[in-house]
């Protein structure tokens, strides 16, 4: 998911309210900005990213940038719903044989 974040409105330092883990927010982001062409390149036909010289946009900036994307977009994930317990097997064995003998 591409977050909404461009080199002009780049991601804030503080994390947004709805990003459930604020700490891994501002790692994201330094790595975002990290990824990105240098000021001088900005408006170049073909920008390279000034951390690790691959064509911009380069693998790296789209990884965090889809994090990035992920976090605020990212609804909280519902409790898991428990299961029905089981019966153990030989309980289950045990009721079947009487069954079995009351139909004879």
């Amino acid at each position: 998911m591409r977050s909404p974040y461009t080199l002009d409105n780049p991601p804030p330092e503080a994390p947004p309210s709805e990003v459930l883990v604020p700490s891994l927010w501002r790692v994201q982001v330094r790595w975002w900005k990290r990824h990105t062409p240098a000021l001088d390149q900005h408006g170049a036909k073909h920008p390279v990213c000034r951390h690790c010289g691959q064509s911009w946009p380069c693998h790296s900036w789209a990884c965090w940038d889809g994090q990035l994307g992920q976090a605020i977009g990212q609804a909280p994930v519902p409790a898991p719903v428990p299961a029905a317990p089981v019966k153990p097997p030989s309980r289950v064995l045990a009721l079947s044989g009487v069954l079995a003998a009351k139909r004879t």
